[in-house]
């Protein structure tokens, strides 16, 4: 199967907008560190809301990439859906800002401005995370944490090629199932020496993490849920047959991961959560109103910085969490229609279904 697979009906957007909706909320409790949203950092797990989005971008990139014309016309449908936005949101944090910085004029537009930018328009977001006097008070100063993940998105977009040359050239299980043992090794041997080296770092989203804990969590350890992506994909038509049996199987993967294995075998409970949910039952046209997740996500962590610095989160957690959800909704939707969708290629589901949704 090379991308054949009918994925009109859907519901992969809609889980893209929980995901996002579940790293909004961990760090509404991770950046306040107040007691009234603790449930959030208790219940809402970032770790399993970015790998699902690793596994859904293996299916939908490899996907992408099969249908393409040419390597050229898949890197410009990646770009156009990822950077206009991306950009735009960088751009004009970076100069509206300047309303919260400490610093005046002549040192905030200096060499730190600049090199942020550089470093994040590049997705370099960790050699310069912060803007000059901005955020200083709050627990973090950096500008937009959440963004750490784009540039492993970026080299998965980058390594598609060159993957899809190894499943051509030594067969695709070999392949995908070498890159699979790889990454696993990568991941947990990294994990181990975390554990031993600076234990009490390992979840922190803060500095005190250690060198083997930032490892971690980079591209190569990440290609473990992109590859079961792919998988998911390749296999896809004989899968779709089998919903019920997979969704025991994954129920059952998930308990034991959770009470005896500790995450062990998260990639086979989330790529079967991830198929279960996508395509057992159909909820609807969801991406006739666009596609809201990206948006909600690299737009959160600034706009729940901002509310910090200004003391509403102390003042009254309550308005804080209602004001937050509304101004990241409303940005999130802004950014849709005047950014996102204007940049897609002609070719993106969201077009067409806004072309049929009228009929």
């Amino acid at each position: 199967m090379r991308g054949s697979a009918d994925f009109s009906r859907n519901n992969l957007d809609c889980l893209r907008l929980l995901l996002a909706s579940i790293v909004v909320l961990f760090h509404v409790d991770a950046l306040t560190n107040l007691s009234a949203f603790s449930a959030f950092g208790k219940y809402c797990s970032p770790n399993f809301a970015v790998r699902s989005f690793f596994v859904i971008s293996g299916l939908l990139i490899y996907r992408s990439y099969m249908r393409s014309s040419s390597i050229g016309s898949y890197m410009e449908k990646r770009a156009r859906r990822i950077y206009p936005a991306y950009l735009t949101v960088i751009v004009l944090a970076a100069l509206a800002l300047y309303l919260l910085s400490n610093q005046p004029p002549s040192r905030y537009f200096g060499y730190g401005f600049w090199k942020y930018l550089g470093a994040n328009l590049l997705f370099l977001n960790f050699l310069a995370p912060s803007l000059p006097g901005v955020f200083t008070s709050n627990g973090l100063s950096a500008v937009d944490g959440a963004l750490w993940t784009l540039k492993i998105e970026v080299a998965f977009y980058l390594f598609v090629p060159i993957m899809h040359y190894l499943c051509n050239r030594f067969g695709t299980k070999r392949t995908v199932g070498m890159i699979f043992c790889l990454s696993t090794i990568w991941k947990y041997g990294f994990a181990w020496l975390a554990s031993i080296h600076h234990p009490s770092g390992m979840y922190a989203i803060d500095a005190s993490r250690s060198i083997y804990s930032k490892l971690e969590v980079q591209f190569p350890s990440q290609l473990v849920y992109f590859s079961a992506g792919v998988l998911l994909l390749l296999y896809f038509d004989k899968l779709k047959s089998h919903f019920l049996g997979i969704a025991c199987i994954t129920a059952c993967l998930f308990l034991v991961d959770h009470f005896f294995t500790g995450e062990i075998l998260d990639v086979f409970w989330i790529s079967g959560l991830v198929f279960v949910f996508g395509f057992w039952r159909y909820f609807g046209h969801f991406s006739k109103y666009g596609d809201f997740s990206y948006g909600a996500y690299i737009v959160h962590w600034p706009i729940l910085q901002t509310l910090i610095s200004l003391g509403l989160a102390t003042l009254n957690p309550a308005l804080f969490l209602m004001l937050s959800l509304l101004l990241i909704g409303l940005a999130s939707v802004i950014l849709w229609y005047l950014v996102e969708s204007r940049f897609l290629a002609s070719s993106s589901h969201y077009r067409q279904v806004s072309v049929k949704a009228p009929a």
